[in-house]
């Protein structure tokens, strides 16, 4: 039986007649283990981690949970009702996991039950079947050794945080394939642990990030990986789920979730490209990968001391908060300097007037000098056709009338807003009452459609979030791409060409410039190594930084003036929205303690992408690392009391239906000071 040693290894009742579970829900006032008495016909199957079926509230009522742990006796004065049945023998829950999850969402504020929903996938009965009947598959034959990974896998697997600044330009693996070389290099890496006899968990933001850590893991020959990736199916993801249950060593490679997989002797977490917002966890309780990453090795080391699990940062251009890490000497920089792709900026070559187009003329002579010899890269702010339309008459920009959003053009001649979609049909200017659309501004399809006009007889690829293109071969091409969505080139391209860095510069992020730094990196990064990256305009101490290759340097001097003016990284924050009653009430809860403040309360304006609700307000608490257990927990403590009040008041709603001024917290958000 494939997961029997599971069964085996997981903590029994051994005679203990009380059972501490853990309810599946949502409600935040259930967020803590409820006793449940172990019947005598399951005293020798039900196991600590088994998903188990309970009655709550009634006999008749039943409800899910995870079995935690077992006592002898329960500190509750009335009878207790017994477990009902046992969903599945297979303890799905490892005590790793539940430490990892319950601290994690102490940490954000939120319950332990949503992070478990992540953690483990829904059960595929069938599959499960499959996998009991199977014997333990073998490991896979002996991949290559990595002499060079060695010494830094024996490092992580001793417990070390490292960061790595990766090197630009791409790898020819011996089966064709073309990765970027910052995949071999952390596949590598990952083997290295895995024949140390530990596990690796290897994180990446996105499928093609995943595709070519896959690639690359099954060419040096490691094909036996774990993935978990949102475009599974159910029944793919929980298969792979079971198989990381094992008591075998394995190489999980996933996006944002992976970080909450079993790992039998987890040696390292590998996570690359921390930056990218997309691993910031959607759901509540919203945690980072990375936040939950240095948790989880963070509680090895103290759980088990003989079996530390490191930490590796990587990425073609580091984050803020692995910066400060750095900086404070908690992570280690490896110093290695990494070899960059020749970056010129348009104004060392150009006189002033050249810059009068969209491209200027060195741009273009760079890019067709650059098909000559292959396909040539340009990216560019923004998706679709025109990402702004004004009124044709007064000229105000055009607001959707369903949630007051920004109207644009995704495609010629057909507006829709760029937060919920709606198409701007019988579409009438509030200032003017005009009913006419004009465009402003160029996306990535009418650069596309301007190129094609421009480089006649150029094949012109375009690769957007409408126009996903992983890869391109190694003819000559003009790629038209948005920051992110840039293909790989077989060989690399023969010249990166950067537009738009003012609009870029000018968002309304507090992250702009470190958000720019990864967008121009990791675009450098897929130059062929005899290729160049032009900067085609723009100024300013963030555009000198990328050029010179000092975007450390101007991280350190980001992160003192955050400092100073109290934002994060520097220090933690947390929103607190809803009503202004259930707000002000929350933020009684922080009053009197030392270093917390907060801004606000403000009105939260009504509509936006979330459509939300008019009459509401939030406030954003700034707090220290150090106070962050205290701080989460009092309003932990507000938000359950407000969950718990709102039962009284449910009467007259509608089932499900939670109240739109009902509390809301969210940690360490990275978007909390956009505009």
């Amino acid at each position: 039986m494939s997961t029997g040693s599971a069964f085996e290894r997981a903590e029994a009742a051994n005679g203990r007649p009380v059972a501490r579970v853990l309810l599946d829900s949502a409600l935040p006032q259930l967020d803590h283990l409820f006793d449940y008495a172990v019947p005598p016909e399951l005293a020798d199957e039900v196991r600590a981690g088994q998903r188990v079926r309970v009655p709550f509230r009634s006999q008749e009522r039943k409800s899910f949970g995870y079995v935690i742990g077992f006592a002898e006796r329960s500190d509750f004065g009335g009878e207790l009702s017994a477990i009902a049945d046992i969903v599945t023998p297979v303890p799905l829950l490892t005590p790793e996991v539940w430490r990892l999850a319950r601290a994690v969402a102490d940490r954000a504020g939120g319950s332990a039950g949503d992070i478990l929903r992540l953690a483990i996938p829904p059960r595929q009965v069938r599959v499960e079947k499959r996998h009991l009947a199977a014997a333990v598959a073998p490991s896979p034959a002996a991949p290559e050794r990595f002499p060079d990974e060695e010494g830094v896998a024996r490092e992580l697997i001793a417990g070390a945080r490292l960061a790595l600044t990766a090197s630009h330009g791409p790898e020819r693996l011996h089966t064709g394939e073309w990765v970027g070389g910052w995949a071999a290099r952390l596949a590598r890496l990952a083997i290295a642990v895995h024949a140390a006899g530990r596990s690796a968990i290897l994180i990446a933001p996105d499928y093609r990030d995943l595709d070519q850590l896959r690639d690359a893991l099954a060419a040096f020959g490691h094909p036996g990986i774990v993935r978990v990736d949102s475009r599974q199916s159910n029944a793919e993801r929980y298969a792979g789920f079971l198989r990381a249950l094992d008591d075998e060593p394995r190489i999980v490679l996933g996006n944002r979730s992976a970080v909450y997989a079993p790992a039998h002797r987890l040696g390292a977490i590998i996570l690359w490209d921390d930056g990218d917002p997309v691993l910031a966890e959607p759901l509540t309780p919203y945690v980072h990968a990375r936040d939950a990453a240095l948790v989880r090795a963070s509680l090895q080391r103290d759980a088990s001391p003989g079996e530390a699990a490191g930490l590796f940062f990587a990425g073609h251009a580091r984050s803020a908060e692995v910066q400060r890490l750095v900086d404070m000497g908690y992570v280690r920089d490896q110093q290695n300097p990494p070899r960059r792709t020749r970056i010129v900026h348009a104004d060392a070559s150009m006189t002033p007037d050249a810059f009068a187009g969209r491209v200027p003329e060195f741009a273009a002579r760079t890019i067709r000098e650059g098909l000559r010899r292959g396909p040539v890269l340009v990216q560019v702010a923004t998706p679709g056709y025109a990402p702004v339309a004004v009124c044709g008459d007064c000229g105000d920009l055009a607001r959707c009338r369903a949630c007051g959003g920004p109207v644009g053009f995704r495609t010629v001649g057909r507006a829709s807003c760029r937060w919920c979609g709606e198409y701007a049909t019988a579409w009438r200017c509030a200032t003017c009452d005009g009913t006419g659309l004009e465009e402003r501004g160029t996306g990535s399809a009418r650069t596309a459609e301007q190129f094609e006009r421009q480089f006649e007889g150029a094949r012109v690829i375009l690769s957007d979030g409408e126009h996903p293109r992983e890869r391109v071969d190694a003819r000559p091409a003009l790629v038209v791409a948005t920051r992110g969505a840039e293909p790989l080139a077989a060989g690399g391209y023969r010249a990166v060409v950067l537009l738009d860095s003012e609009r870029l510069l000018s968002l309304e992020t507090l992250r702009a410039g470190e958000d720019c730094l990864r967008w121009w990196e990791n675009a450098a990064a897929l130059a062929a190594p005899d290729g160049l990256c032009l900067m085609a305009s723009g100024g300013g101490p963030v555009v000198r930084a990328f050029v010179t290759g000092r975007a450390e340097e101007w991280l350190r001097g980001e992160l003192r003036d955050r400092h100073a003016l109290r934002y994060p990284p520097a220090v933690r924050v947390a929103s607190v929205s809803g009503g202004a009653d259930e707000v002000e009430r929350a933020l009684q809860q922080l009053a009197g303690l030392p270093g917390v403040d907060h801004l606000g309360p403000t009105p939260t304006p009504p509509g936006g992408p979330a459509k939300t609700p008019a009459g509401l307000v939030r406030a954003i608490v700034r707090f220290e690392y150090g106070q962050g257990d205290e701080v989460a927990s009092r309003l932990r403590g507000a938000l359950v009391a407000d969950a718990a009040g709102s039962s009284s008041r449910a009467r007259g709603r509608a089932p499900g239906r939670a109240r739109p001024e009902a509390l809301r917290l969210r940690f360490d958000d990275r978007g909390v000071f956009d505009g």
